[in-house]
Parts: C-alpha cells; structure tokens; sequence
C-alpha cells in the first residue's frame, strides 16, 4: 500500500489564545501515515491529486504563496479545509512535492510536531491537559487562533428507539451510573459506551467540555477504538453492538465517513444542526482552531491566517462542511 505524508491547516477567526512554555522535551520521531485512516482515503483530500474531493473555487483567491510555504499539519476531520485552501493558494507545488510542505497526521502527533518545531502550524481542536504540558516542558508558546464552528456529537445505532439524551445522561452513562437503556427512555439493554485514545481530538472534547472533570469510567477492551472510522463502524454494527453509544464530529459523521446505520443524538433537545452551532445552542458546539507557535517567522502564514479570517477564507470553511466564526 502507498502510504502519505498530509499536512492539515488550521483557519481561525477573532481573538487568540495563549499557553506559556520554557524547557524542551522530548517528542516521538516523525512517522508515514496509512493512505486510509477510519475508512477515510486521505488521498480524495490530498491537494493536487488527480479527481480529489477538495472544494473548487469559483474564481482564484485573492492572495496566493509560491515561496517560504508554511508547512501544515492537523487532523482527519480538517484536511478538506486546509486541503482546499492549500490548493488554491500554494502555487508551484503538485501531488509529489505537496508532501513536503503539507500533511495530515491526526491531532495526537499535529500537536507534537508542531511542538518539536517540525512545522508552523496545524489545524485542529483544543490541546489536551497533556499536549499544554509537553509544550510548557518544550519551552512553546502555542497561539490558538479559532477558525470555524463545530458540533461535537453523540450516536447510536438507527434501531435504537432514543433520540436524546441529556447533559447529566451522557455524564452517567460515561460514568457507568447509567448501564442500560431502559434508564434513558430505550428498551431493557445494556449500554456499551465507547471511547477514543486519550490525546484525540475526540476524547480531549469529551474530557474537558461534557465531562468537566468528572473522571470517566475505563473503557473495557471492547469499548475502546483508536480511530474515528472504527467507533463509527462499532456503533452502526447492530448485531455486535446493538447498545453501543459513541461520539465524533458532525462533518466528519456526516460527510467524511458518513454511515447510514447510526442515529445522531439531540442533546437536551437541541440538534446539532448548522442554526444551533452558528447560534451556540447546541451545548458541545466547539471551535475549530489554527495553532501556530509564538516564535513562527512566516510572512505567509501571517498572511495566511489574515486570509482564512476574511469573508473570502470563511466562505471556505463554509463550504467544506463547517460553520464559519463570522
């Protein structure tokens, strides 16, 4: 199998925000990604490459980099924003040469290379408890610029007869106070609940936004999936996981990976639709964030991110299947 090296970019909008940093530490060496990540093939968002899926711009930007590209890296659920964005705007590169410049290795390793100053910035969602620390130890400042709107989910299997669930639900569910359906308006069954690697993007929103600090329940062996593409798969096999409850984000469940076999939860009765995240209705609306380090020198990226902040780069953002910031 040909395997890739993506970089994934990160549009943000109003404000930033800063984490302090002194020391270096160590980070894992730089690594190949498989071409297919959750059933996802990056190859149909790989800027440059023959019939990808990448958003088309109607007329060319209004800036564009043929020199001092600033590298990128990020997470599965971003690459079609950066992706687009990349192919657009880097001029002089093809699907050979992009790989040098831009990757998309997943939030856990984004984040180190950016702290290992492997790249200038990446696009993903907030750091973890973990990644703020290894960047404090590594001397970083990390600036987290917000450029888009998303929805954090919950899903069941479709024949599941529950709809909603609420706040304290999924906090008693995910601490095992709640174990079977029947508590929660469903049928008399046992409540699988799944979780994701900690570090993922994922697992880091489950963490710091629903669960608050209330310490989750380890996972059992078969509760636990590394990627996004396999808690989707876990939760939508009915006939092994029947009660199964599992979460990712909204575009990449809906539009990357979308799978007719899961039933997305409202929560306190509230849909993650687009009106609900634009409105921050929806209780797990999160932003989507560039993070670039304090000692970046790049005037393209600077550029860049001034851009992707722009009615012009939010119309991207909207477009790829996220809600803009503005």
């Amino acid at each position: 199998m040909k395997r890739i090296k993506v970089f994934f970019l990160l549009l943000i909008t109003t404000g930033a925000v800063t984490f302090s940093a002194s020391k270096s530490v160590m980070l894992k060496p730089d690594y190949d990604v498989e071409r297919v990540v959750g059933e996802v093939a990056l190859w149909d968002y790989t800027p440059f490459a023959p019939g990808n899926l990448l958003y088309k711009f109607e007329k060319a930007p209004s800036i564009s980099i043929s020199e001092d590209y600033p590298t990128l890296d990020g997470a599965t659920a971003g690459y079609p924003i950066y992706g687009s964005i990349v192919q657009a705007v880097y001029k002089g590169l093809d699907d050979d040469t992009i790989w040098e410049y831009v990757q998309c290795n997943t939030t856990p390793y984004a984040y180190e290379r950016l702290i290992n100053k492997e790249v200038d910035a990446i696009f993903v969602l907030e750091p973890s408890k973990k990644q703020l620390e290894a960047a404090k130890k590594a001397g970083v400042e990390l600036e987290l610029i917000p450029i888009g709107k998303e929805a954090f989910i919950f899903f069941v299997n479709k024949e599941n007869k529950v709809s909603n669930l609420s706040v304290k639900q999924i906090q008693e569910i995910y601490t095992k106070k709640i174990t079977n359906w029947n508590k929660a308006g469903g049928k008399s069954l046992k409540i699988q609940a799944f979780q994701r690697p900690q570090n993922s993007g994922s697992q880091t929103i489950m963490e710091n936004r629903v669960m608050k600090g209330i310490k989750m329940t380890p996972p059992l062996k078969e509760e636990f999936f590394m990627g996004m593409g396999g808690i989707i798969r876990g939760v939508a096999d009915y006939r092994n996981y029947e009660g199964s409850i599992g979460y990712s984000f909204r575009y990449y469940t809906t539009g990357m990976n979308k799978n007719d076999n899961i039933k997305i939860l409202s929560i306190d009765n509230v849909e993650p639709s687009i009106e609900n995240i634009k409105s921050g209705k929806y209780p797990y609306t999160v932003n989507f964030y560039l993070v670039t380090r304090k000692d970046v020198k790049n005037k393209n990226l600077d550029m860049l991110i001034e851009w992707i902040l722009s009615d012009e780069g939010q119309e991207v953002v909207e477009k790829t299947g996220y809600v803009p910031v503005k």
